[in-house]
């Protein structure tokens, strides 16, 4: 197997996640950039833009239509896969340290530091209808 150098971050990085069929690898880091990559050859096909503080998570759909993000921004972040538009932001009172989805592609599910004052939780969502967390769970994490 030939190494492949991926240089797409300025600093450390927190998560690396191949999609279902492995043709494509996602990268997050302690900076605020989401790449996208060719797993084949390491070519760079793009970057999900919008975070503002170090991404800690990333998943990717069964079908890769999907990419979601968790943040130290404290938030959620839904993405297109091909076009790299945000579809939805999920704002949280403290950082998102993982995420992902179920493997329908309908639930999606967070968790979040306890900092700041603020309880840790577990969040789900049914993309079907996301202005209703279909289950939250808090606790000492």
């Amino acid at each position: 197997m030939k190494p492949i150098l991926l240089q797409g971050h300025e600093r450390s990085i927190t998560q690396i996640k191949y999609n279902r069929e492995g043709d494509l690898l996602f990268t997050v880091a302690k900076d605020p950039i989401v790449n996208v990559w060719y797993s084949v050859n390491g070519e760079r096909l793009g970057t999900y833009m919008g975070h503002t503080g170090a991404v800690w998570c990333v998943d990717a759909d069964w079908d890769t239509k999907h990419v979601l993000t968790g943040s130290a921004d404290n938030s959620c972040r839904l993405w297109d896969c091909e076009t790299g538009k945000q579809l939805a932001l999920l704002k949280t009172n403290s950082a998102v340290r993982t995420c992902g989805f179920d493997f329908g592609g309908n639930i999606i599910m967070f968790s979040t530091d306890k900092q700041m004052g603020y309880q840790c939780f577990v969040s789900f969502f049914d993309l079907r209808d996301p202005s209703q967390i279909v289950w939250r769970g808090v606790g000492e994490c």
